[in-house]
């Protein structure tokens, strides 16, 4: 029974966002933006193939878990893209979902509610190098707890980068293997 109720939310989400964008392309049609109804429909389509990337890594709890992220009320918008998907060795799924989970779980608790907070998270498993690339916007109350999950993620062995670490954004690179 789970299972089919589990089936159904995705179902209705998923239809959910496509009626959303059919009524953007059909209102700018009837508006003459000709256009814009293309750039939605590119869009679409960009969302499509990057959804279809994610979900051919061969990790399905990760793909379940960043594609029904944003499902829920959240203080952190989840945006990905999967970039090189080339590697051929082995990836622990429920260990990169608890990385994940742990990372988003942490921004919800120290992000400005008022803010826009953003996080872009870009999958690049190319063969030498697979790795995440966390990108966010937003404002953080404070960056301490930030620099505690980095620690935390070397101590685990994980080699960790960051290219920017300031309360309005950071760039996190994490590798995985």
């Amino acid at each position: 029974m789970s299972d089919n109720r589990g089936i159904l939310d995705a179902l209705r989400h998923a239809r959910h966002d496509w009626m959303n964008d059919l009524q953007l392309i059909k209102g700018n049609l009837e508006l003459n933006r000709v256009e814009r109804a293309k750039q939605v429909i590119d869009t679409m389509v960009i969302t499509a193939q990057n959804e279809s990337k994610l979900c051919n890594l061969r990790l399905p709890l990760l793909a379940e878990w960043i594609l029904t992220y944003n499902w829920s009320t959240h203080m952190v918008k989840l945006e990905f893209e999967v970039g090189a998907a080339g590697y051929s060795g082995y990836l622990d799924d429920e260990r990169l979902v608890h990385i994940c989970k742990g990372l988003m779980e942490l921004l919800e608790t120290t992000v400005e509610s008022s803010a826009e907070n953003q996080l872009s998270m870009i999958i690049d498993f190319s063969e030498e190098h697979p790795r995440f690339i966390f990108d966010f916007t937003g404002i953080l109350k404070e960056t301490d707890v930030l620099e505690r999950w980095i620690e935390i993620q070397q101590k685990n062995g994980n080699k960790v980068e960051t290219e920017l670490l300031q309360k309005e954004a950071f760039v996190i690179h994490l590798s995985v293997e």
